[in-house]
């Protein structure tokens, strides 16, 4: 199978909370992480599939825009907990890996791509994977 692997960036804030849940019940739960604070965070997109006559999968300037469109434009600089996608589950890399794989998985197919693979490191040394074959 071939893929291609492109990576992005972007700032975001969020508090790890349970929807409806005291700030205690959070405080025990999260640690400090129950507290507003940012991260700057690394997003890989992985796709596969067969090049065209151009030789790509997809033009990384394609992938780009479309990752800018369904992510990068509502992600960046946001505080996460606002987005309407995050009111009922807490805001961990695990659903945004979750959730941001369901977005670029339907506005990938639309033309044609098979994406196979997010990454959504919240540190260099912490991430969550969701991928099509888990």
């Amino acid at each position: 199978m071939l893929t291609i692997t492109k990576e992005f960036s972007f700032h975001a804030a969020h508090r790890l909370c349970l929807p409806g849940g005291t700030d205690e019940e959070n405080r025990r739960i999260y640690g400090v992480c129950s507290t507003l604070h940012g991260h700057t965070y690394r997003l890989q997109v992985t796709l596969s599939g067969t090049p065209d006559e151009t030789g790509m999968i997809l033009h990384f300037d394609a992938l780009k825009a479309i990752v800018r469109r369904e992510v990068l434009d509502r992600y960046d600089h946001a505080c996460l907990n606002d987005l309407p996608e995050y009111h009922s589950v807490p805001v961990t890399a695990e659903n945004m890996a979750t959730r941001i794989f369901a977005v670029l998985d339907a506005a990938l197919g639309a033309v044609g791509c098979c994406l196979q693979q997010v990454a959504v490191y919240e540190t260099p040394t912490a991430w969550a994977t969701c991928s099509r074959h888990a």
